[in-house]
């Protein structure tokens, strides 16, 4: 079968799934054991935690005693979310600002975990935008690209050294099924030609779990496992900005759409559960893991993204204090 052919039955099977009511609760059959419901001052850096599913997760980390750093753009719901976490019986919650279309931003982020906490368990990249008009960051770089990919890339290289030093800890990164869709074209990676809503967010989406997979394997017997996840069709804001044909999707999630909820519980499973304890590179598709793009597990392509990421973000690793490496 061609990669063309390929492309649009996965396209016509999501457009289908779309339209096909989805789990209203999270499943039983893989709920999370009691025994890893104990995590009573694990130290979890969460970003995109002040809206829908992210606030879900959090919400549910914080009742099992974590303490929890959630990281995000927006100063006001970040206070009231940490205000109304901590006004209830559980962990502790703090916000900082990050703003993961700014490097500068995410660096500085960086530096205040670091030099504040001697210890990182787990690092849940969950933020994610879809835009619906080509935008450019402040550093030069497409906005879906931005944070999408390049910042929770970046965030990731900052904290790494306390990840591994806080091993055994966990990495999840929240991507999602458009992955499938995504093609990493070298010769565009800013999408300058032929934008639209999809494409550089299934892009993106998708260096994200290549990234998983190269990262995985460098952290090879360090303790530190790292793992994609697609949560699933699930209620949020992430459409808000869209309008025409693919803000109509916004009506459709809010009619099939699983709740914030369900998708959580998929992000806390791989945050927690034992049954992740020593999975790593794997691309989990809402409750079973799966392959991902084939693109995410071409070691030509990875290297070569790797290669790219790391020359754009060099400047901001660099300039990470001494003082908290």
């Amino acid at each position: 079968m061609s990669s063309k052919k390929a492309s649009i039955i996965k396209q016509a099977s999501m457009v289908l799934n779309t339209f096909t009511p989805q789990r209203r609760k999270p499943n039983p059959l893989y709920a999370i054991p009691e025994a890893d419901k104990h995590i009573s001052g694990k130290t979890i850096v969460f970003t995109g935690g002040t809206d829908g599913m992210g606030r879900a997760a959090v919400r549910m980390l914080h009742k099992l005693g974590a303490n929890l750093i959630i990281l995000g753009r927006n100063e006001e719901k970040g206070m009231a979310a940490t205000r109304e976490l901590n006004a209830i019986d559980g962990g502790f919650a703090q916000f900082l600002f990050c703003d993961l279309a700014s490097m500068e931003s995410i660096r500085s982020c960086a530096e205040r975990i670091m030099a504040t906490h001697k210890r990182i368990d787990i690092l849940v990249n969950c933020a994610g935008a879809q835009v619906p008009k080509r935008t450019i960051t402040t550093d030069g770089l497409e906005m879906m690209w931005a944070i999408n990919y390049i910042g929770p890339f970046l965030l990731t290289k900052l904290l790494l050294e306390r990840l591994k030093a806080s091993a055994p800890s966990r990495i999840v990164n929240v991507s999602s099924d458009t992955e499938a869709l995504g093609h990493i074209n070298f010769d565009d990676l800013q999408t300058k030609h032929g934008f639209d809503a999809l494409k550089p967010y299934a892009q993106a989406k998708l260096a994200l779990n290549a990234f998983t997979v190269e990262l995985a394997e460098q952290l090879e017997s360090s303790g530190v496992t790292v793992n994609a996840l697609n949560p699933g069709f699930i209620s949020s804001n992430l459409l808000r900005d869209l309008s025409g044909i693919p803000g109509f999707f916004r009506l459709v999630m809010r009619i099939f759409a699983s709740p914030p909820e369900v998708g959580a519980d998929r992000i806390v499973r791989l945050a927690i559960s034992s049954r992740y304890r020593n999975v790593t590179g794997t691309y989990t598709n809402e409750d079973k893991i799966s392959e991902p793009n084939p693109e995410a597990k071409d070691t030509s392509i990875r290297t070569k993204l790797m290669q790219i990421s790391d020359a754009s973000t060099a400047r901001w690793r660099a300039s990470l204090s001494d003082a908290c490496r």
